[in-house]
């Protein structure tokens, strides 16, 4: 399954209905709300649902039955509900319902916001092997037990393992998965995406099983680590061939360490019988070398973990059977455990490292859940930042597909309509602006337009093509134990927290539109809402109020600590 970030224009409904027949023959019904897009496959669409009774959301996989016409078609969807129906595991996506209507047939499973690993190597190019042991660990726990329930997945790739919100990855899209007879079956079925097939898969002489899943995991660890699959080339023919003969090899340009190396090798033999089994790998040197995290904090999915980081879960000074106690595994359990640490071992404090809280997302996007304008709320808004702030500055996404940077020293440029780009230099009369093209523009604004164009490239927003509006830009932003607050020349402030919720104050409407924990957006006007009686909306107000003021006192982009 490809994922991309743009919202696709089609012609499903914005609102899907599920019909629900009750026991005593009663109809009721279900509504979903289609948000922005997710992905893409042969067949079917995949979008942010929510269900507008429960407010509960979902990834939901849309496929036109326009695409079900042959009868083969609809019994492979019917194997892949039938299968991911009957899985229930940690590192599985879970999949909760389907239903039909005249037009298309709707999957609904669990939204991984975090995206899949294929985008996370888009951004990253490569990751530690730290990050991949992590990851990998994940994987095997999810791979043992689908072969535990005698289902082979026949495509495990980047694009179908899914990072939830708290970085937990998920196995997903079973829509070449099999399900064995008996243990001892092998299918012939071709199929697979080509960089990560198995021999005996295009051999297809004495049939497949579960050894092309352990292929494909090789794969998958060689590609984390050295930023490409190992048989890639610039044809598919050209890559069969290369899989057939098993030619790849390591590039020198990157390091990787002979434990990696040593696993990589001994997983990719074109004799299947040959390869390692999964607990076989989990006791080779490369996962029992040293302390592995449970969880990733989720600024990898943007920029590398630091070397303090890092150094936490080094070797030294442990023995032996103490790294060798660090995970376990079993068929029904998660297979990521930490051990207690040994003495002098540092573990971070958080509560929950793994869940991306806003005010310490430095160097990973971030999103605003206010994702269409309501009719008191304001037109334009931040969508999305990028906090780079320890060196350059923060980008921003906003609703009118502008970027925009604020730099350290105050002053902003934004890219308008075309080429051209609005640069703000801070006056003590208030910020001078002008116009600037992306081909021709000063020297001395050679790295801030760098920076804009590398913004831009992260934060994947587009250049409206149309239409002539007034640039709107951020003015000061401020950080603070719970919340990221934004001020933009729109007369808009957008209070972002750590919850998730979310407050935007419109000085031309004066109205103050609240996105609650839940996702639910209502809109009221400045005058009354204080009266409303709603304790969270009254409790954001009241912090929202106070760092303002702060923000008003100070003039600068900084961080308070209220």
């Amino acid at each position: 399954m490809s994922s991309q970030n743009n919202n696709t224009s089609d012609d499903l409904p914005k609102v899907l209905t599920e019909k629900i027949l009750k026991p005593n023959g009663d109809l009721s019904c279900k509504h979903y709300t289609k948000g922005y897009f997710l992905g893409k496959g042969a067949f079917a669409r995949v979008y942010k649902l929510t269900c507008t009774e429960t407010n509960e959301m979902f990834a939901g996989k849309i496929i036109s039955k326009a695409a079900l016409l042959k009868s083969r078609a609809r019994q492979k969807l019917m194997s892949e509900i039938k299968i991911h129906r009957s899985l229930h595991h940690n590192n599985v996506v879970k999949f909760f319902n389907y239903f039909e209507d005249d037009d298309y047939l709707y999957i609904l499973m669990e939204l991984c916001s975090n995206q899949s690993l294929s985008d996370m190597i888009r951004r990253r190019k490569r990751i530690t092997e730290l990050e991949a042991q992590s990851y990998l660990l994940q994987v095997i726990s999810g791979m043992k037990y689908l072969h535990s329930h005698r289902v082979i997945h026949r495509d495990i790739k980047l694009g179908n393992i899914f990072i939830t919100e708290n970085m937990e990855l998920k196995l997903g899209d079973f829509g070449l998965a099999a399900k064995l007879e008996y243990d001892g079956e092998r299918k012939r079925t071709i199929c697979g995406t080509p960089n990560y097939m198995a021999p005996e898969i295009l051999d297809g002489k004495f049939g497949h099983s579960y050894e092309c899943d352990i292929w494909s995991f090789g794969v998958l660890m060689y590609t984390l680590i050295i930023g490409r699959p190992p048989f890639e080339a610039s044809d598919v023919k050209m890559t069969y061939r290369r899989i057939k003969l098993n030619l790849y090899n390591f590039p020198e340009n990157v390091t990787i360490s002979s434990e990696a190396r040593s696993l990589i090798t001994s997983i990719l033999v074109t004799d299947y019988a040959k390869r390692p089994t999964f607990d076989e790998i989990l006791k080779h040197d490369f996962f029992t070398r040293n302390l592995i995290p449970k969880l990733l904090p989720s600024c990898v999915l943007a920029v590398p973990p630091s070397n303090a980081y890092v150094k936490q879960f080094e070797s030294r000074g442990r023995t032996r059977n103490q790294e060798r106690s660090i995970t376990r595994a079993s068929t029904h359990e998660n297979i990521v455990q930490e051990s207690t640490p040994s003495p002098g071992v540092h573990r971070p404090h958080s509560k929950d490292p793994g869940k991306p809280l806003y005010s310490e997302s430095r160097g990973v996007p971030c999103f605003s859940m206010y994702t269409t304008a309501s009719s008191n709320g304001p037109d334009v808004w931040i969508k999305s930042w990028l906090d780079l702030s320890h060196k350059y500055g923060i980008g921003y996404a906003l609703s009118n597909s502008h970027i925009g940077v604020l730099f350290n020293d105050r002053s902003k440029i934004v890219s308008c309509l075309g080429n051209s780009m609005r640069y703000f230099d801070p006056g003590p009369k208030g910020d001078v602006s002008k116009l600037i093209n992306s081909s021709d523009y000063p020297q001395e604004l050679t790295k801030k337009v760098k920076l804009l164009q590398l913004f831009k490239r992260q934060l994947s927003a587009k250049d409206p093509e149309t239409g002539q509006e007034k640039v709107a830009y951020l003015k000061y932003w401020v950080r603070t134990p719970h919340a990221v607050l934004f001020r933009i020349s729109n007369k808009v402030i957008q209070v972002i927290f750590n919850d998730k919720s979310e407050l935007l104050f419109s000085n031309i409407s004066k109205y103050v539109t609240f996105i609650d924990r839940k996702g639910v957006t209502n809109s009221f006007a400045l005058s009354t809402a204080i009266e409303l009686g709603n304790r969270d909306l009254v409790k954001r107000l009241k912090y929202s109020k106070e760092v303002l003021i702060k923000m008003i006192k100070s003039g600068k982009n900084t961080e308070i600590n209220t």
